[in-house]
């Protein structure tokens, strides 16, 4: 067994030991890089000032030495990349940037389920109201008006149904008896008997030209007020209510128009005015017709004539 001092020198001697081996790993050290330094060429710390140019004549250089030259230069640029190449530190390593986030998926569009109404159904256009044509009120003469006036004022009376008066026959000369004459002969008319009888004819005539200018001369002294009361009582005795409209109960009034001569004879005769049944209209004009002649119209009356004829129950 050993001591304590043993134990001691032993790790001294260890210490030691460790100590010089790395003063030698130290000065290897230092030693190769002296050496490395020294074995690599220096470089030119700059380019040296240009001496004074002189101008010399030379014949052109081949194409060899230029070719030398860019070599030349071309090595010292390869020795300059590799130093800075050397000294440049290394790249720092990509930072991968983070990845993005994936997009949140968007919601698909509802969409809005619109239910189509039907069509309203168009309201039914009013139907066309046809207004009745406008009546055509036609101009009535004053006279006419006149006895318009007195037909609503006066009251018409009842006819009075009169027997026909005898036509009254004109004296006519009386014939003489014929005498026997004998079948054998035959006597011949003198030429007086037919003169005679001419005479005779010729006056018949002028008596009855006479008694016409005597009822013309007659009425030319009544006013034409008079001689439209006149005539409308000659019509109302005239007018027939017909027994079909009767017991219809038709009532209404219609216009008649009608042109005489100074006679009074009806020339021509229409309705005017409807009196919106066709059997009192037809009654109208049958009354015209049946009351020709009427009386005679006074000088300067107008002979075209629209006169009202009302068919009343009451």
């Amino acid at each position: 067994m050993t001591g304590p001092g043993g134990f001691r020198s032993r790790f001294a001697v260890g210490e030691l030991l460790l100590w010089t081996s790395a003063a030698v790993l130290v000065a290897s050290a230092h030693a190769g890089a002296v050496a490395f330094l020294m074995r690599s060429t220096p470089e030119p710390l700059g380019d040296p000032a240009p001496p004074a140019a002189i101008m010399i004549e030379m014949a052109p250089e081949p194409e060899a030495a230029n070719i030398e030259e860019e070599d030349v230069v071309d090595d010292q640029v390869d020795a300059e990349e590799v130093k800075s190449a050397a000294i440049t530190p290394p790249p720092e390593p990509a930072v991968e940037p983070p990845p993005e986030p994936e997009p949140e998926p968007t919601p698909e569009p509802v969409e809005e389920v619109v239910e189509e109404l039907p069509p309203p159904e168009p309201e039914p256009l009013p139907e066309p109201v046809e207004e009745p044509p406008p009546e055509v009120v036609e101009e009535i003469d004053p006279i006419e008006q006149q006895v318009l006036a007195q037909l609503e004022n006066v009251a018409v009376p009842i006819p009075v149904v009169r027997p026909p008066e005898p036509k009254k026959l004109e004296d006519q000369p009386k014939k003489k008896p014929e005498k026997k004459v004998e079948k054998k002969k035959q006597a011949p008319e003198p030429p007086a008997s037919k003169a005679a009888r001419q005479a005779s004819i010729d006056a018949t005539q002028s008596n009855r030209t006479a008694a016409q200018q005597t009822s013309t001369g007659g009425n030319s002294s009544v006013s034409p007020a008079k001689w439209q009361s006149r005539l409308m009582s000659h019509l109302e005795r005239r007018k027939r209510y017909p027994s079909e409209s009767r017991s219809n109960r038709e009532e209404g009034t219609a216009y008649v128009r009608f042109r005489i001569d100074d006679s009074g004879n009806v020339l021509s005769v229409s309705l005017s005015r409807s009196s919106g049944y066709p059997r009192l209209d037809q009654e109208v004009v049958e009354m015209v017709r049946r009351a020709s002649p009427v009386p005679a119209p006074p000088p300067g009356v107008n002979k075209t004539i629209t006169a009202p004829v009302r068919f009343n129950l009451r």
